[in-house]
């Protein structure tokens, strides 16, 4: 039986050393910044052998798919972090690959997050244009109307997220090297992408690795419907600062009901 893996090659990666301090808020020009880890998706007729082989029910079959609605997607997969899952910080094994791996390779992880950071102005940079313009005490739809939930609910998502996850254990990144796995999976429970976490929380340059790989394996027409528990700040951020433009025409966010009764 052959084996049949996720491609792990990467582009090369361009970018500029971080700004002093004193100097983080000053624009950086486009030059210096660095570039997405992850090339534009290579036009195909159907998801990739890799996908089809780990799920045939979802990327099986003929395409494209009929359906009832134009908009319904084509397949649906959820992301979650598992936090029991650490190492240990200590020296380092040789690498060892695994011929089937469904691990991201932590080059593309770590640029990704570099990525982020160069799109996303820093908080600092945030609050003082809220101070500016006077948004802080406004309530209206963001990104023009794109945002389907007011600003200041959206607000206060983030701030309840933000606080549980300050009461995560800060420490655990002087103890363990790996904090957490973040996993990609399709609603068949099959496993297609995980990256390794290093960070004491959930931060969303993990999401938009698994998202761009699981991309890089599909049709361009294909639409994807993609659970997260906190999906409505995956989206604001897609939508305000440019994360994933090349695929949220074809992403469906959704959280779990217990979150909507919480916007009501």
């Amino acid at each position: 039986m052959r084996s049949i893996s996720p491609p792990t090659t990467s582009p090369p990666q361009t970018g500029s050393k971080r700004a002093p301090e004193d100097n983080m808020e000053e624009e950086q020009s486009p030059e210096s910044l660095p570039n997405n880890p992850f090339n534009d998706a290579v036009p195909r007729e159907r998801p990739s052998d890799y996908l089809r082989a780990s799920c045939p029910l979802c990327f099986g079959g003929e395409f494209p798919q009929t359906k009832k609605r134009r908009n319904d997607p084509d397949a649906i997969v959820c992301i979650d972090a598992c936090f029991t899952q650490k190492r240990n910080r200590q020296a380092r094994d040789p690498p060892l690959k695994h011929p089937r791996s469904v691990f991201v390779p932590e080059k593309d992880v770590n640029a990704m997050e570099k990525y982020i950071e160069s799109l996303r102005p820093s908080k600092t940079h945030a609050r003082k244009k809220q101070n500016v313009t006077g948004e802080e005490n406004e309530d209206f739809y963001e990104a023009d109307g794109k945002l389907r939930v007011p600003k200041s609910v959206l607000d206060a998502c983030e701030s309840g997220f933000t606080a549980a996850d300050d009461r995560r254990e800060k420490a655990s990144t002087q103890f363990f090297d790996d904090t957490a796995l973040m996993a990609l999976l399709c609603r068949h429970d099959i496993v297609l992408f995980i990256v390794n976490m290093s960070s004491a929380g959930e931060k969303q340059h993990y999401v938009i690795t698994l998202v761009e790989s699981l991309f890089q394996h599909l049709p361009l027409e294909f639409r994807i419907g993609l659970l997260y528990d906190i999906g409505c700040q995956a989206e604001r951020s897609c939508v305000k600062w440019g994360f994933l433009d090349r695929y949220t025409d074809r992403i469906l966010f959704g959280i779990s009901v217990f979150h909507a009764l919480w916007f009501e």
